[in-house]
């Protein structure tokens, strides 16, 4: 496995070295929590570094200096890196690639605390140090002494250079079904870090959408996971908490090697292959497959402009890489596993975005033998997906001219493909038997799920509810934390508005009718749909077959966000 950027070198027993002092150091996430405020922790999730090091500035803890070294992206002197890191050393983390020794001039330009005038102090320093307190301001250079020519010279004072991190290390935590896991991940430096914009090259650490895909990810115990677009390795470290064997593929080399020195840092076993898609995995078949697949929708004019960011963008063309990893998937999936994933997709002018949304999609699902589950959390147009995006690779640093020439051209290809809109959401499938096929995949498409984030038990239900027993032969019970609210036009007895609010789960709150609280409200785990159904119908004098046409899809949905179960 080759690239041509650089990448931290794979020596097993360094490596090994750096995981002991890290432990040592209590480099950890609930240190992290200790040295800084709430604020300042919110700010480094912003990818804002400044207000950790102003909290970090002269704590000479061994956690705050790789803090500030590798997450806050500060030069320390090699003593410092000696101290938090004495197994390992300065040296050590050069030799690995980590980090480099950088000159005086290009360290003080990258430091970002003030630093006292050379030429005089301030009163104040000048008090604190007649009181015996450290002086900060810098002193006088001494006056030359004579030397005897026959002693012995004194040895040379020993360098201590500046260096710099090269790449983004830091904790991370996680409290999964099997236990409370901490990580330590290794990406590319950002561009808050460098002041530059990314690289063709760069490799993600874990960002907001990684957080999401991790957090909705299935954690039951499998036999086999594949992670298709590994990046730095994140989701495949996770997948080998519950999975006996783990397989990591991405296209591009420089992730591959991200991923195996993360699994190393984290003595854990990953198979790291290198490849497009389920290219390097033909003929196998996997329980668990998750993906946040680089499918951000980019036209050749912005590629030959300024490059393909190989972490967002797959090389294809509009929004086909969704279309290929679903249309591929079933064949890398063994019967009733289970895909999930991020995705992007074009919504025609021609179609509503929120009625008409789903059509694409359910195209290139058409006649697979899958369940899915869709959800389009968010909608954006044109403009907007275009300004996120530049944004991402760093469009404020880029020159106004390159800026504006990039912007017109993306915006340009979306209208000449009639793309009115551009959803954005994620994808679960799961992979039906022989029997289960014979009948067709079903499909669900859900607008904007407001609330939490689904976890992994919502995905599961949800693709579960889909193959659910008859309705009106099914006895549900209602959740014991679903509430209703109702509101009435004053002075009027029946209420004009019913709104079933989910306090766990999805947290939802959704508009029914009567019938459909009616429905919900006897649901105790006693009677079945249709012994329910039958008495509301007769209370409310209207034909059972017309209160079942009424209340069918509302409690299909109901069902699906786990307000009931069966």
């Amino acid at each position: 496995m080759t690239t041509s950027a650089p990448v931290p070198a794979l020596d097993r027993d360094m490596i090994a070295r750096l995981r002991a002092d890290i432990i040592a150091s209590s480099w950890t996430t609930d240190t992290l929590d200790e040295l800084l405020s709430d604020g300042a922790l919110s700010a480094l999730m912003r990818d804002s570094r400044l207000p950790a090091l102003v909290e970090l500035a002269g704590v000479d803890a061994p956690a705050a200096t790789l803090t500030r070294f590798f997450i806050g992206g500060q030069p320390e002197r090699a003593s410092a890196l000696d101290a938090a890191l004495p197994t390992l050393g300065a040296a050590g983390l050069e030799t690995l690639g980590l980090a480099a020794t950088i000159d005086e001039d290009e360290a003080a330009s990258a430091l970002v605390m003030p630093r006292p005038c050379s030429k005089s102090a301030p009163k104040r320093e000048r008090a604190q140090a007649s009181e015996g307190e450290e002086a900060s301001f810098p002193t006088a250079p001494a006056l030359p002494t004579m030397r005897d020519p026959d002693e012995e010279p004194e040895p040379e004072a020993v360098a201590d250079p500046w260096m710099r991190a090269l790449y983004d290390l830091r904790p991370h935590a996680a409290a999964l079904p099997g236990g409370e896991h901490e990580w330590w991940v290794t990406s590319d430096l950002g561009e808050g870090q460098t002041g530059k914009p990314l690289a063709d090259h760069h490799v993600m650490g874990i960002g907001g959408a990684t957080r999401t895909l991790l957090e909705m990810t299935v954690r039951d115990q499998v036999d086999s996971a594949l992670d298709v677009g590994c990046g730095c390795g994140i989701q495949a470290l996770y997948l080998a908490t519950h999975a006996r064997r783990v397989v990591a593929t991405d296209l591009s080399a420089r992730a591959c090697a991200l991923t195996q020195f993360n699994a190393a840092l984290n003595e854990t076993k990953i198979d790291v292959r290198e490849g497009s898609l389920f290219e390097p995995v033909e003929g196998e078949t996997f329980d668990l497959i998750v993906t946040n697949p680089p499918f951000v929708i980019t036209p050749d004019t912005v590629r030959c402009a300024s490059g393909m960011h190989e972490y967002r963008d797959g090389g294809m063309d509009r929004d086909n890489l969704i279309a290929a990893v679903l249309r591929g998937a079933p064949s890398c999936m063994a019967p009733g596993g289970t895909l999930q994933m991020l995705a992007n997709w074009e919504i025609p002018e021609s179609r509503n975005p929120d009625t008409q949304w789903s059509q694409r999609v359910d195209e290139w699902l058409d006649g697979l033998p899958v369940d899915a589950w869709v959800v389009q959390r968010d909608v954006l147009d044109p403009a907007r997906y275009v300004d996120m995006w530049i944004r991402d690779s760093g469009g404020p640093l880029m020159a106004r001219a390159d800026y504006e020439r990039a912007y017109t051209s993306w915006l340009v290809d979306f209208r000449r493909a009639g793309t009115g809109a551009i959803g954005m959401g994620f994808v679960a499938l799961r992979r039906l038997d022989e029997a289960e096929a014979a009948s067709g995949g079903r499909h669900a498409f859900d607008l904007s799920l407001d609330g939490h984030a689904p976890r992994g038990r919502d995905v599961s239900w949800a693709l579960a509810s889909l193959r659910g027993p008859e309705l009106w032969d099914t006895v549900l019970t209602r959740a014991s934390d679903v509430r209703e609210e109702r509101h009435y036009v004053p002075g009027s007895p029946d209420p004009e508005l019913l709104i079933l609010h989910q306090g766990g789960g999805l947290g939802r709150s959704v508009p029914v009718s009567s019938a459909v609280s009616a429905v919900v409200g006897a649901s105790d785990g006693e009677l079945t749909v249709g012994q329910i159904v039958a008495a509301v119908a007769m209370l409310t004098s209207v034909e059972a077959d017309d209160v079942r046409a009424e209340v069918e899809a509302p409690l299909r949905d109901l069902i699906r966000w786990g307000f009931l179960t069966y």
